[in-house]
């Protein structure tokens, strides 16, 4: 076959522009990156956050925003005569003991960790159980006063011990003017706390849920409307808000306030324990000075997210922690947050539980 001059140029010229267009849409354009280049800018990964979790509360925080974890423990022995309220502080403590003193009244072990007030009290003397409570906390112990083997054996525990004696010129305890003495004695925690900064942080001592809803109680435990402590002089009530997600504390019906917020007394846990009373120590002015004994174990209730749940606790020695269990064995997780803790005495004290009524879930029977 033979082709004309005109048709072979024809020829020619359609296939250089076949060529061109082909090598166009492969090419480039002008100051784009290569892949090695395209690779090296892609996005960077999110930086994962790290927590750290108050030991006294199970409250997670990102890790370095609260200095006061790393700090020790600050426990105070708070007075709770009507001439003491309302006291500095209770509402910023991480857990309370309330224990039962001379003439069937009640007075406070207050632990401070992860929100060291600036200033709390009025503290009294010392007592025969502190040690036991206080000793797992290591840390220090403010009160004013004590009767001389009371403050033996509170020394003879790895707490360091603080009071207006040994602590004179520190600037750490003040006699205020506005409270009538002996309740006036106040304790400069955060100021107490950077005096002693080799003394470590405390180890856990409540196990705690992820959340107030997965808490033991919240699970397995009966919806509570309020519950009453009876001692023989003291009947503190807890009344549940589900506003603020938090047991309401009150004192033959008028409510107690912390004089530092000016807040209703208030706890995410409360937790009452059964137990048994030594009455073996007596004093030639007062008699018998009540030690509660937290040593060995007994039963008692934990309240959580408005639910109740019967427990049982268990404390080997001095030095352990109180341990609390469900009734198969297994161990409670408290709701996050702060703890008071009621050490009734099981012979004259007493625990009354208003529980919330069952709501009906039958469905209506149909009118004709």
């Amino acid at each position: 076959m033979s082709f004309s001059k005109s048709a072979v140029s024809s020829l020619v010229a359609t296939a250089a522009v076949i060529a061109l267009l082909v090598s166009g849409c492969s090419a480039k354009p002008a100051g784009s990156p290569t892949d090695s280049q395209s690779s090296s800018t892609s996005a960077s990964p999110t930086p994962t956050i790290e927590y750290e979790t108050a030991p006294l509360t199970g409250i997670a925080y990102i890790k370095g925003t609260n200095a006061f974890l790393n700090g020790p423990a600050i426990m105070g022995k708070v007075d709770n005569s009507e001439a003491a309220r309302p006291q500095n502080a209770l509402n910023q403590a991480d857990i309370v003991f309330e224990e039962m003193v001379e003439g069937g009244m009640t007075r406070f072990l207050a632990i401070w960790q992860s929100n060291l007030p600036t200033k709390f009290g009025p503290v009294r003397s010392v007592r025969p159980m502190d040690p036991d409570l206080g000793a797992p906390f290591g840390g220090i112990i403010s009160f004013s006063g004590g009767q001389k083997p009371f403050v033996v054996a509170m020394q003879a525990t790895d707490v360091f011990v603080t009071n207006e004696t040994n602590q004179l010129g520190k600037g750490t305890f003040e006699r205020v003017s506005d409270r009538e003495a002996p309740h006036n004695v106040m304790v400069h925690a955060q100021k107490l706390a950077s005096q002693h900064k080799s003394i470590k942080a405390p180890g856990q001592q409540f196990s705690f849920a992820t959340d107030a809803a997965s808490s033991t109680a919240s699970l397995q435990g009966k919806a509570t409307v309020d519950l009453s402590v009876s001692f023989p002089a003291g009947k503190p009530t807890w009344k549940w808000n589900a506003t603020s997600g938090t047991w309401l504390r009150s004192q033959y019906g008028t409510k107690e306030k912390d004089a530092s917020d000016g807040k209703q007394l208030h706890a995410a846990n409360v937790v009452v324990l059964k137990t048994k009373i030594d009455t073996s120590y007596k004093d030639f002015k007062y008699g018998f000075v009540p030690r509660t004994v937290v040593i060995g174990g007994g039963s008692g209730v934990v309240f959580s997210n408005g639910k109740a749940i019967a427990v049982k606790f268990k404390k080997a020695n001095q030095d352990d922690p109180i341990h609390l269990v469900d009734n198969a064995g297994n161990p409670v997780l408290l709701a996050p947050g702060n703890t008071w803790v009621e050490l009734m005495p099981r012979d004259s004290g007493s625990l009354k539980v208003n529980y919330a009524k069952a709501v009906s879930t039958a469905t209506p029977t149909p009118t004709k």
